[in-house]
Formats: C-alpha cells, structure tokens, sequence
C-alpha cells in the first residue's frame, strides 16, 4: 500500500468513527468533499447512507462489520465512475439481503424435510383409512339398528382421528423439538424468534436473550465418552427449563422459551423481562448446574463414579420494544457469553456495547 492509499484509508475510517452526537451531516459532507469525492449527488449520498446506516439497530453486528469496511473501502480505492457505484451497490445488497437469504434457504430446508415426513405418515395411514372404509361398510350390513350403527361408526371414526391428531403432534415435534434434551430446537428459533421480538414491540414489552455453553464439555466427552456426554446435555437442559417454569410462576409474567442451540450450546428467550431481570435468571442457572452432583451411570444403571461438578457460561442481550433484529441479539448474546469465557468460565456476563 502506498502513502496515497494509507491517506484515503485513514480518512475513511475517520468519516465511520466519527460519533454520531459530534458529526453532522453537514459535517461528513465537508469531511466527503475534503477526501476527494465529486459532487456528484449519487456518490455523496451512496457515502452518506453507508456512513449511517451502519448505526441502525436492525442490522446485524457482521453486517454491520461489513458495511464499514465497504465504506473504507469505497474511499481508499478512490474510484467514483458508473461501474463502480454500480458494483458497491450490489455489494451493499448483497449484505443487506444476507440473513434473509439463510432464512430463505431454512425455509425450503425445513419444507422438504415436512413434505417428505408428511408424505411418510400418510403411506402408514393409507391402510388405517382403508380399513375404516371396510369396517363401516360390514357395520351398515350386519345390523338394522341405526342406533347401534351410528355409534360404531363414529367409534371407527374417532381411532382413526387420534391416529392422524398424533400425527400432527409428531410432525410438530420433528419440526420444533430436540430429540435429545426435549427442548425447543435451533429451527424453532430461527422460525420464531423475530415474531416474538414483533410482539414485544406491539405490546411495549422489553427481551431478554441468554446464551449458555457448557464448560470444557469434550473433556466430558473424552474421559467419560459421548453416552456420558448426552446425560450432561440432558442434565443441563432439565435444569434450564425447570428454573425457566419457576421463573414464570413467581413473576406470573412473561414467555420462556428454553431451546438447544447446538452441540453443548442452550439459547433461553425471556419475553418480557429486562437485562437484569435476565442476568439475574442466567446467574440462577448457573448456581444450580454448579451445584449439581452429577453421578455418571453405566449402561445397566450403576453408579460408576459420582460427585462430578459441571458449570456453564452465559451471555445476556435485551432489547426494548423489538427494535433489534433477532439474529443481532444472538450476535450480542454470543460475544458476552466468549466474554464471560476469556474471563475464567462458570460465569454469566452481559453484552456492552463498549465491550
């Protein structure tokens, strides 16, 4: 890099640091002007909205990233014609358009996986349905009794409703569920998290998100093996939702949803509670995993070694009135929880936006 390259590149940072109490428009349009951009309107104003956009809530802390170094870039290159606005405009869509594209690509995902088990459970009730068909026919000719008859029908109705309401119940838990811990799963949150953020908006209400990772968790594994290993995960998640109904019932406010977000990852949504409100619950999870005794068992059942002692960490992000997108609360969430484990594990430590 060159001294002339170095200068635009300074700059540029000085325009996206610049504070927002400090900086005017009027004044990033001087500071614009001084680094070389035309006046030409477009690109004053393409420059503009990358400065400030990158402050708005809805985005995402990594598009957020994004968006500053395409500002940095976009003054270090020091190229203003046509075909380079036309390219960082596509950039900046592409950027913008990232977590609905992931969300998109869930969608279709989670749609394939439903018709194909749907498509599953109606090969098994073919037969169920056909049988009901042959049932109800032999009913109506063995007897004259319309009493009797329409009482067996309906009784031959009503197995074959249980079966399909069953159905529905399983194809909601194959969708929602984790099938080890019996918490909500990561699907259930990218599906619903952003609606409950719009909720809490409607009604004026803050959110609180946790994140928790178990400590060391592969040294679990490796001295205990992966059998061990999902007794702990199932350990952990019966304690999260247990102080999550507690929580409910002493506060008689609120929603919780307790989820596993991945691998020895738990994620918690507190709608309606406040960041201390969440700290305070997060630090209440983690006393009680820290004093649990875990006793490792062997496939028949025996206790093979006890008074074993696990501890998570946690992170804490909230917002008020749903003016956050969910993805960028569980960005939050995640850097105070790395936080709390840079700063000795086995504690819970809230996001700041100032680190």
């Amino acid at each position: 890099m060159n001294l002339g390259e170095e200068k635009f590149e300074d700059k540029g940072r000085d325009i996206m640091f610049l504070s927002r109490e400090g900086s005017s428009v009027e004044g990033v349009l001087k500071k614009i002007k001084q680094i070389g951009v035309p006046e030409d309107g477009k690109w004053q104003t393409l420059i503009l909205y990358l400065r400030y956009i990158a402050e708005y809530n809805y985005l995402t802390l990594t598009q957020k990233k994004k968006i500053k170094k395409l500002l940095i870039d976009v003054i270090s290159k020091n190229k203003f014609d046509d075909a380079e606005y036309e390219k960082v405009n596509r950039r900046l869509g592409n950027i913008l358009f990232e977590p609905y594209k992931k969300k998109l690509e869930e969608v279709i995902e989670e749609s394939h996986e439903m018709i194909k088990r749907f498509t599953e459970m109606s090969q098994l009730r073919k037969k169920h349905i056909e049988d009901l068909e042959q049932n109800t026919i032999e009913i109506i000719e063995k007897t004259d009794d319309i009493e009797f008859t329409i009482k067996k029908i309906k009784q031959s109705f009503r197995q074959v409703l249980n079966l399909l309401e069953e159905d529905i119940k399983n194809l909601y838990e194959n969708v929602n569920i984790d099938g080890l811990t019996s918490l909500y799963n990561r699907k259930f949150l990218a599906r619903n998290l952003d609606k409950i953020l719009e909720k809490c908006n409607e009604n004026t209400l803050p959110c609180c998100i946790l994140m928790f990772d178990i400590d060391d968790f592969k040294k679990i594994n490796d001295n205990y093996g992966h059998r061990v290993g999902d007794q702990a995960l199932k350990i952990v998640a019966k304690i999260i939702k247990k102080k999550g109904e507690t929580l409910l019932l002493e506060n008689k406010k609120g929603n919780f949803f307790p989820i596993r977000y991945g691998g020895e990852e738990f994620c918690v949504i507190l709608e309606g509670y406040e960041s201390k409100e969440g700290y305070n619950f997060g630090e209440n999870i983690r006393k009680g995993i820290a004093k649990y005794n875990f006793i490792v068992r062997s496939v028949d059942g025996e206790v093979v070694e006890s008074g074993i002692k696990i501890t998570v960490s946690g992170g804490v992000s909230s917002t008020y009135k749903g003016d956050k997108l969910g993805e960028r609360l569980i960005e939050e969430a995640d850097q105070a929880l790395y936080k709390a484990k840079r700063s000795g594990k086995n504690r819970i430590e809230v996001y700041n936006l100032d680190g």
